[in-house]
């Protein structure tokens, strides 16, 4: 199979380059071929997956969860959609987590050469794609406002301390969402959209029992109440996700949600949009690598 490495050179700490010669001379000893592409500016990844995808059978996105966005919505707006494999050099590459992708070189590139691909779920928040989160309110800024120095000095570090500084905010904004021909208005502190189990480099094994190519997308609403609501808040991922007290959790293929206009969005860890959005999710949208035993966990079977 012929193979396109995306890569971005700023990704988490910015050392993925180093590997180059390794990943290749892996290449010289296979029946496959690979090329490389660098990203040369924000957003070049999109418009060079959009351009490559009819040329290449694998697309390699070598980067952070960020990096990884960019690819799909490339993908995305392509007709022909090559397999995509998850190389991990970000900071919490929940990504990758989630696929059963680790850092390991020779790994990962055992699963791309050996195991079947299979078909995915990809999400979509108004006009970007998005492989398996969506957040508003607390918490949903820090991996988009932690500054490029900052993850390279500190790493993981950089976002706990940064969370810790955005709970003490005071957060409240009104939400009106509309799913599964219902409408129901609640005052938020926190929406938290996913259809994995981790977020953020934590594993919330409490969250849901979704599968990764079910059609359904799960929102968390963190509700305002008069006391104990950070506490609540902590509390639930600390507990893995469990829902805690009058906290939402809400199933559909589609949200239509309405909300103050300064109020942000991010999709996989990256800034959106403001205000209002519609969230669906696409079904078995793209072919992706996992390993076999998140395949056997987190996907439906379909029968042979």
């Amino acid at each position: 199979m012929k193979f396109l490495i995306l890569y971005n050179p700023m990704s988490g700490r910015s050392n993925f380059h180093r590997y180059l010669p390794k990943v290749k001379k892996i290449f010289d000893n296979s029946p496959h071929t690979v090329e490389f592409y660098q990203s040369k500016a924000p957003k070049d990844l999109l418009r060079a997956a959009k351009e490559f995808a009819s040329s290449y059978d694998v697309f390699l996105a070598a980067g952070g969860d960020g990096t990884i966005n960019e690819v799909v919505n490339g993908m995305m707006a392509s007709k022909v959609k090559p397999i995509l494999g998850v190389l991990p050099s970000g900071t919490a590459n929940d990504i990758a987590a989630i696929l059963g992708i680790n850092r390991s070189i020779k790994r990962s590139l055992n699963i791309f050469f050996n195991e079947d691909p299979i078909k995915l779920d990809v999400n979509q928040l108004n006009e970007q794609y998005f492989i398996y989160t969506t957040a508003s309110g607390m918490l949903s800024k820090i991996s988009y406002d932690v500054s490029r120095r900052r993850v390279r000095k500190y790493g993981y570090i950089a976002y706990v301390i940064e969370a810790m500084q955005d709970i003490s905010k005071d957060y409240r904004y009104p939400i009106k969402i509309c799913y599964n021909g219902k409408e129901e208005n609640y005052e938020a502190v926190m929406v938290l959209g996913l259809n994995s189990n981790r977020v953020g480099g934590v594993r919330l094994i409490n969250f849901s029992s979704s599968k990764l190519n079910d059609g359904l997308f799960e929102l968390r609403l963190f509700l305002r109440a008069k006391t104990f609501w950070r506490f609540r808040l902590l509390q639930s991922f600390m507990r893995g996700g469990k829902r805690i007290g009058d906290d939402v959790h809400l199933v559909a293929s589609k949200f239509e949600i309405k909300t103050d206009p300064d109020v942000r969005w991010n999709v996989d860890g990256e800034y959106s949009t403001n205000g209002n959005v519609v969230i669906q999710t696409y079904k078995e949208a793209i072919d992706v690598f996992a390993s076999k035993r998140i395949k056997e966990k987190y996907f439906i079977k379909v029968p042979k």
